[in-house]
Order: structure tokens, then sequence, then C-alpha cells
């Protein structure tokens, strides 16, 4: 008497059984993880400004540098954020856009470039803030004291970024 054998799911089949479907599911979510921190990386929750989806921000964000006194530029996820460092230069275009105020306005650029004018708009021991006058949409510039950068550098950052923001068309200028 010939016995048969129990039957068995065929992997000859092409089509792979429920366990292998299930590690190749799990392969691309992993995949689909690792590579969105990647993206991410970057972004320790630098958010996009309100106005970050003006369609001249994109221009903006295209012209600028990958390196900023020696600080290479970082990828983000959030649209109109750019980020050099750890997180030690920070840009955001589509800032809402200052009126008249009473602080110190400064036009800064190079000496055979365009000059860009922006408010010191916040500042303490660790930072400082600066946002663009007259452009719309404004750009907001954080620079963070500290692993390499002092407070006299703070400016010297808007003299490397005013070329760029300076596509953002002027529409008033400092008194």
């Amino acid at each position: 008497m010939s016995s048969t054998p129990a039957s068995t799911p065929s992997s000859g089949s092409g089509h792979p059984s429920r366990p292998g479907r299930l590690a190749v599911g799990l392969v691309v979510v992993v995949v689909a993880a690792v590579a969105a921190w990647v993206y991410l990386r970057g972004s320790d929750g630098v958010e996009a400004a309100p106005q970050a989806g003006d369609p001249a921000c994109a221009p903006l964000l295209r012209a600028l540098p990958q390196s900023l006194d020696g600080l290479g530029r970082t990828p983000q996820g959030a649209e109109g954020v750019a980020v050099w460092g750890d997180e030690q230069v920070v840009l955001r275009c589509g800032g809402l856009v200052l009126g008249p105020t009473t602080k110190a306005c400064i036009p800064v650029g190079p000496d055979s470039g365009p000059t860009v004018d922006w408010v010191e708009d916040a500042s303490n021991d660790r930072a400082v803030r600066f946002l663009t006058y007259g452009r719309t949409p404004a750009v907001e510039v954080t620079v963070r004291f500290g692993t390499g950068l002092t407070r006299d550098q703070a400016t010297s950052q808007l003299i490397d970024l005013a070329g760029p923001v300076s596509r953002i068309p002027q529409t008033r200028t400092c008194l």
C-alpha cells in the first residue's frame, strides 16, 4: 500500500505564501519609514511659515547657498524652510509681513550686490530672529549662538542670504 504525502503549498505556483507576503509588506513599511526619517532627519520641528506656499518662496529656496559660514544645508521636509547646520541658521519663507515698526531696520548685503532691509524682531542670549521689511511674503531668519556662531556673526549670515532673498520684490524700504 502506498501512501500519498500530505498536500503542502506549492512554491512553484508563482504566488508567495501568506508569511512571504507579510514579510514583503513589512520590508516595504520599514523602507518607507527609513526614507521618511532620512528626508526629515534635519528637522527637529521647524514648522513652515504661515504663507510658505507663496509662489515667491520657490525661486528663493532654489537660490539659497548649500553652506553658510561652513555650515552645510540640512534637508528639510517643511515647505519654505531651509536649515544650515544643526538648526544654527533657520530660514522660513512666507512669514507675516511687518507693518510700520519702531524696531531698528538695517539694510544688509554684500559690497557689490543687492541689499535687503531686515528688522531684528526678537533676541535673547541664545538666538536672534530677523524679519525682512518691505517684502511680501516676508522672510524670517533665526541665528542660534554657540557651536561655532557668535552674536557678532549673526548679520554676516544675512549678507550671504541677501542675493536669494532679494528675488522677492521690495515694496518698501527702511527710513
